[in-house]
């Protein structure tokens, strides 16, 4: 073992962010790769090819976690003397070529109805979906806890087992873990030689080079013992697990994980809180970097709980606030969870980052995430510790493959094809069921019927697609590099793909719930109850987009309730229609033997889906966008910010341990002052 290398009193080393900033940003620009490291990239594919084609009976698994071996020791390296960590790899996609390859494959043979259809419905704005391979987080504690060492460990204690009688599908999974984690420390071991090779050639950053090889030598073999090697450990892997062709969807429990190697320098004196944040710094841009502000932003999780129920804060929460104030990017995003016993000062911390335009946050309310996730089969303890995987989803840290993004459905489109018997009304296409002629409709509970009977069939149908897709999972994208670190998979003998996690999720998004609440509410008040117009000319006002019927588009838009602002009529029918909808999705299994969750929240779907739909009921015209998230859709909330919790807070958040998002706007000149950020405070 190596000592832990002392940099603190090297002044040097340190207050050099500011000056190389600029030249860090293009740091993934035409990396200059050292020939001599390695195989040029034309020679590494060649070697990938040789390799496929001498082995085509091998297991799917051993076939990925031996192109990774072979990208990860022969392909060429660079390091750079100016930077704190290292990385770069001229890989050139080619484990994920692969994977894709193999996706291509099965979306012409086994998945081939599934995949036509999510995307025919797709473009008309129904339903995307499909295998989610992009939302997992990996077991940052479980990699930490040993190194990569411990995880082989395990790997071979478990295949070796008493009583263990492995399938070949068994020891090919135990082979490809260990594959893929020995070929992982001898990439770090490449680098610690390269730095000390530049130690000797550029004298003046010796300290640093020698300071990163010494790093390396430790993790991610081994478990870090210092901020400086678990920061390292954790964007190699970042690094490696997305080379492999994953998406690293969550960073971690940044102040609950970290805290402990932080506290351990301060204490020691090997590190001063200006040089740690310095550190943050350099940690956070490289993410910064890699995407140029053109991605949704890298996900680091503050707050919340211990598994105890303890608060998580401490003096690293704060820190690393600073740093991402002073560092002003829009990547990463930090999430930060706040329960009962979160202290006001770290409210009021993030109200001022927010208020003062740092805003790339999401905050989270514990109270009813915790629960929806117990409600699902989680222990209380294991719920707590849960982290958001992609933008908003909770999913159990190191235990849980939680696919959030599998579905994500049009929650409007039910009630368009309700209005058109089964017809999508831009495309003129048949997609839902024949419910009947809705201007025969007794009453408004015939039409909801309807509503509901659509969307029952488009979930239905879509759901046994993606249980098809799964049921693919092991041959499109076997994960050997994630799954040793994720809770079970090892004692298994299973890969995340077969069901190997301890928990295992699919999620659901609704997309448009004020759309649909809108407008099935406005036909009810002008239809059925104020008999103002008839569903006939609702229906042709709506074919037409509106045009020559101005009048009715006004009333529609403005004299009949809207969703968020406190309207009784509109709250219990959306509070109706959520329910339905996610009582609907949680009687689903996923094909590998775990819930399907539900969601409501939209990101970009808003706007894709909504140009894929036609006129509504509610005023809203062909094509434009969907409303965000949970809340009223644009413009219509009319009643404040306080009128609108009132009404969304109405909803079952238990009921959507997938995720939902409610987006607030608020003027500036609302929350300035010391009373403006205490209303912040409070909302």
């Amino acid at each position: 073992m190596t000592a832990a290398f002392d940099i603190t009193n090297d002044q040097q080393v340190w207050g050099a962010f500011d000056e190389v900033r600029d030249y860090l940003f293009d740091q993934f620009q035409d990396v200059p790769f050292d020939p001599e490291t390695g195989l040029s990239f034309k020679e590494l594919e060649q070697v990938v090819e040789t390799y496929l084609h001498d082995n085509p009976d091998q297991p799917r698994v051993l076939q990925k976690a031996n192109v990774y071996r072979i990208v990860v020791t022969r392909g060429q390296i660079c390091l750079d003397p100016v930077d704190w960590f290292v990385d770069k790899l001229n890989h050139g996609s080619l484990v994920s070529k692969v994977r894709d390859e193999w996706h291509r494959e099965a979306q012409a043979g086994p998945i081939r109805e599934g995949a036509a259809w999510f995307r025919h419905v797709s473009q008309f704005g129904v339903v995307r979906g499909g295998l989610d391979m992009g939302h997992i987080s990996p077991g940052w504690e479980n990699m930490f806890s040993g190194g990569l060492t411990g995880l082989i460990e395990q790997a071979q204690e478990n295949r070796q087992r008493p009583g263990m009688e492995a399938t070949g599908a068994q020891h090919a999974f135990y082979e490809a873990v260990e594959t893929v984690y020995r070929s992982t420390i001898l990439l770090a071991e490449r680098f610690a030689d390269l730095a000390e090779k530049m130690a000797t050639a550029c004298p003046e950053h010796e300290i640093r080079l020698r300071t990163i090889a010494t790093v390396c030598r430790r993790v991610p073999a081994y478990s870090p013992r210092t901020f400086h090697e678990a920061l390292q450990f954790a964007w190699f892997m970042h690094e490696m697990i997305e080379m492999e062709g994953e998406r690293v969807r969550s960073m971690g429990h940044f102040d609950r994980t970290l805290y402990p190697y932080y506290r351990a320098d301060i204490d020691a004196g090997r590190l001063t809180r200006g040089q740690a944040k310095e550190l943050i710094k350099f940690f956070w841009f490289k993410y910064y970097s890699r995407t140029r502000g053109g991605e949704n932003g890298k996900n680091f999780l503050f707050g919340g709980q211990y598994a105890d129920g303890t608060p998580v804060h401490n003096d690293l929460t704060y820190l690393a606030l600073e740093a991402y104030e002073e560092l002003n990017t829009p990547d990463p995003k930090l999430s930060v969870r706040f329960c009962p016993d979160t202290p006001d000062t770290l409210y009021r911390r993030v109200a001022e980052l927010i208020r003062d335009g740092h805003n790339s946050f999401v905050l989270m309310n514990d109270v009813p995430s915790v629960e929806a996730m117990v409600k699902r089969g989680k222990t209380i303890e294991d719920a707590r510790t849960y982290l958001p995987i992609g933008c908003y989803e909770p999913a159990v840290d190191g235990k849980e493959a939680g696919c959030t993004m599998n579905l994500v459905v049009n929650l409007v489109k039910g009630l368009e094809f309700a209005l058109h018997d089964g017809i999508d009304p831009l495309s003129g296409q048949r997609i839902g069921l024949n419910t009947g002629d809705p201007r025969q409709f007794p009453d408004f509970e015939h039409l909801f019927e309807a509503y509901t009977t659509q969307m029952d069939a488009l979930l239905e149908r879509s759901v046994e697609y993606v249980r098809a897709h799964e049921r693919q999972w092991p041959q499109i994208n076997p994960s050997p590099l994630i799954a040793g670190a994720i809770d079970d998979c090892l004692d298994r003998g299973k890969d995340i793909g077969q069901g190997g996690a301890h928990y295992n999720a699919v999620g659901c998004v609704g997309v448009g719930l004020a759309n649909a609440c809108d407008s099935l509410l406005a036909i009810k008040h002008s239809v059925f109850d104020e008999k103002r117009f008839t569903m006939n000319e609702v229906l042709d006002a709506i074919r037409c987009d509106f045009v020559g019927y101005e009048v009715m588009r006004q009333y529609l838009l403005n004299r009949t309730p809207k969703w968020g602002n406190n309207d009784p009529d509109a709250d219990t029918l959306a509070r109706r229609i959520v329910d339905y909808y996610c009582h609907k999705v949680h009687t689903f299994t996923n094909a590998r033997g775990g819930p399907v969750q539900a969601a409501l929240f939209s990101l970009n779907y808003q706007w894709t889906m909504g140009k894929a739909t036609g006129a509504l009921p509610d005023g809203r015209k062909s094509g434009e966008g969907l409303a965000p998230g949970a809340g009223p859709m644009s413009g219509q909330d009319r009643n404040g910010v306080t009128a609108m919790m009132e009404s969304v807070t109405k909803l079952d958040f238990t009921e959507t341990p997938n995720g939902t998002v409610l987006d607030v706007t608020l003027h500036p000149t609302a929350i300035q002052g010391d009373e403006g950020l205490d209303a912040f405070v409070s909302i």
